[in-house]
């Protein structure tokens, strides 16, 4: 009952598009057409994709590109990309913390081809080019055949799209699985398609799901429109497949981490970064003071955070556990604030639709103008925006409902967390096809009045939004020149890699992080006081900067400038733990720089201040039941007279020894805590 249509709703629907079509074309669009359209389409990925294999970023990723890579690797067994020194297991062995379609796919295309990244590139650039067809093909079903290939053709002629698939990222795969997902559900006929098409094309938006959970909620909303458009027995093959998408991950998990998650641990994070009352609508690596101002820069820096938050909340979590926690913490701060969840709302919702391409990984903006690739696709947001708002309003809106609820519903699941320009490109291909609509409109009526008073407005209403939503996106340029200087550092090419990060210079003189960045050269090239002179600036300019404060502290504490000052470089280790966490060489570096500076038997090498400032991070960084940042703190805090809280911290030191099964520790804890007891500080001789 009610999931069937009558013949004449059949026919009124069938006849939808057809009707459109012959207002001002009488004939479909010839083969010759479509050719040329995908022809004009890989031009510039040819291009791209030439460009892309001389650019140091690709031979060494960053960022979330950079994790794809090396668990794809991992997966496939190419080789390893792993930072250096990185707990490997806290990928393989734990819950997934990004969403694993991608690097699936990444790993298949490293098996076949030896670990290649010219070759996935390529694939992805082919993957493209098959979205400017489904585009085609979707939009001639919706709005007729010369909307379809004029959708193809604005698609294929729009250069975010041909930028990202250059990229180690998902908007490729993630955009051909949608536009897939879109044909099955849609017929020519505009009937309910049959329940094999329907549980398959459920299916292909699962798999996008997979890639970018955020797919869910447009994949929902097809599922109701097909159920209200053909009743809800016709939507259930489709949300039977589409809700098979959690299966994968929630299956790898269990086997791998014995964690029922069903889909990653991303999710809390994310939520508490774009609701933080602090949150600027795009990415921003502060965690804030909850959690000690830690930096989450890339999904490596996670384990970092967990640490952190276990620390906070006195208990071990997990990955999962810390995930809840933080999910919690942005809710609650959401309840407790809902006038600030509009105004951020609101924030994103104009970065979302402004005219500028929002930075994150990279510099999308900088990097179309370096491109040739643009020259060949030089459409933008703007230019489909304003194409798809006349579609929408002059053309058979009815018949593109399908689409217009995908767009809505995708920009609806980005608002809760910020806007970067890799999270509004899968806008794009499904808004070409009112587009294409749009511009059949704008030919058959280019006199209408009407059509220019819907047009101009919407073609206007980007720059518009730029003018009001004025979110600092830093200098044009800089973020480019960095990232660059730092995949040419990176590669060992510091001629390169100076060069770039003097042309952020440049553009920006007292720019900490190029400052830092130039600073990194100066020792690499054991030019050590000229780093150490720039370092100090980094730190005059952000005293809380963990890295220079780090790299500043070594140099202190070995003596490359001048006399050795043990005192400062143990102040800003404090502050390079409080900023990133238990680092390995952090705590390399700080524990026997803690312990000589509290233990020395020399007065004049002793500094008890300064050894419990380390202390006091150290614990903080490594948590209340690390045994040995106890015993370290315990130490300074003898030497400085607390003899009460030294006794103390030794007294936990020793039990934590014990749980952890080393008598050694205990038993030489135990010792420290007879010598706080009567009144006297530890001393250690010189060896």
């Amino acid at each position: 009952m009610g999931t069937e249509r009558t013949g004449a709703e059949r026919d009124a629907a069938a006849g939808a598009g057809s009707a459109f079509e012959a207002e001002g074309a009488p004939c479909a669009p010839p083969h010759w057409a479509w050719v040329l359209v995908l022809l004009l389409a890989l031009l510039p990925r040819a291009v791209r994709w030439g460009e892309r294999l001389e650019d140091p970023d690709l031979r060494s990723p960053a960022v979330d590109a950079h994790w794809h890579d090396a668990y794809a690797r991992e997966l496939a067994g190419t080789g390893s990309s792993w930072p250096e020194g990185f707990p490997v297991e806290t990928v393989t062995a734990e819950p997934l913390h990004r969403p694993p379609g991608y690097p699936w796919f990444l790993a298949l295309l490293y098996r076949i081809s030896g670990g290649s990244t010219a070759f996935a590139l390529a694939v992805q650039h082919l993957l493209g080019l098959a979205s400017v067809a489904l585009v085609g093909l979707v939009a001639s079903r919706l709005a007729g055949s010369w909307a379809g290939l004029a959708a193809a053709g604005l698609f294929g002629l729009t250069w975010l799209p041909v930028h990202f698939e250059g990229e180690l990222h998902a908007p490729a795969l993630l955009t051909l699985l949608s536009l897939g997902g879109l044909t099955l559900a849609t017929t020519p006929s505009g009937a309910a398609p049959s329940a094999r098409r329907g549980f398959l094309a459920g299916l292909l938006f699962a798999a996008a799901t997979l890639t970018r959970p955020n797919a869910l909620l447009p994949g929902l909303a097809v599922a109701a429109w097909r159920a209200r458009v053909s009743g809800p027995r016709a939507a259930l093959p489709l949300l039977a497949g589409l809700l098979l998408a959690p299966v994968p991950s929630l299956v790898r998990n269990l086997a791998a981490a014995g964690e029922p998650v069903p889909m990653t641990t991303a999710f809390g994070i994310n939520l508490f970064l774009g609701q933080r009352p602090e949150a600027r609508g795009v990415i921003d690596s502060d965690l804030g003071p909850e959690l000690d101002h830690l930096q989450y820069r890339t999904c490596f820096d996670w384990p970092q955070v967990v640490a952190r938050v276990e620390a906070r909340e006195g208990q071990p979590l997990g990955h999962a556990g810390a995930d809840r926690v933080l999910r919690g913490r942005a809710l609650a701060s959401m309840a407790a604030e809902p006038v600030g969840v509009l105004a951020r709302t609101a924030l994103k919702a104009g970065l979302l639709l402004g005219a500028r391409e929002v930075p994150h990984n990279k510099e999308v903006e900088a990097e179309r103008r370096r491109s040739a690739s643009r020259l060949f696709a030089p459409l933008s947001f703007p230019a489909l925006l304003a194409l798809a708002g006349i579609g929408l309003a002059l053309g058979p809106r009815r018949r593109l409902a399908p689409a217009s609820c995908w767009v809505l519903f995708w920009a609806l699941s980005i608002l809760p967390f910020f806007v970067a320009a890799r999270y509004r490109e899968p806008l794009l291909p499904v808004l070409a096809i009112p587009a294409g609509a749009g511009l059949v409109v704008l030919a058959q009526r280019a006199r209408a009045g009407r059509v220019w008073a819907v047009g101009l407005p919407l073609l206007a209403l980007p720059f518009a939004l730029d003018r009001l939503v004025t979110v600092d996106l830093g200098v044009p340029g800089v973020k480019d020149r960095l990232d660059q200087g730092r995949a040419w550092f990176r590669l060992g090419q510091q001629g390169e890699a100076r060069a770039a990060f003097d042309e952020a210079l440049a553009l920006q003189p007292d720019l900490p992080e190029a400052l830092y960045e130039r600073a990194l050269v100066d020792l690499a090239e054991e030019r050590w006081r000229e780093g150490a002179a720039r370092l100090e600036q980094v730190l005059s300019a952000r005293p809380d900067h963990p890295k220079a404060a780090a790299n500043l502290a070594r140099l202190l504490a070995e003596g490359r400038t001048a006399a050795p000052d043990r005192p400062r470089a143990a102040r800003l280790l404090a502050v390079a733990l409080r900023g990133e966490g238990p680092v390995p060489q952090y705590l390399a570096l700080g524990q026997p720089l803690l312990l000589g500076l509290a233990t020395a038997p020399q007065a004049e090498a002793r500094d008890g201040a300064a050894a419990l400032e380390l202390g006091e991070a150290l614990v903080a960084a490594c948590g209340a039941a690390d045994g040995m940042s106890l015993a370290l703190r315990a130490a300074a805090l003898a030497e400085v007279g607390r003899f009460d809280d030294a006794e103390r911290d030794a007294g936990a030191a020793e039990a934590a020894a014990r749980a952890a099964n080393n008598p050694g520790a205990a038993r030489a804890a135990a010792e420290q805590r007879a010598l706080y007891a009567r009144r006297q500080p530890l001393r250690i001789p010189d060896r």
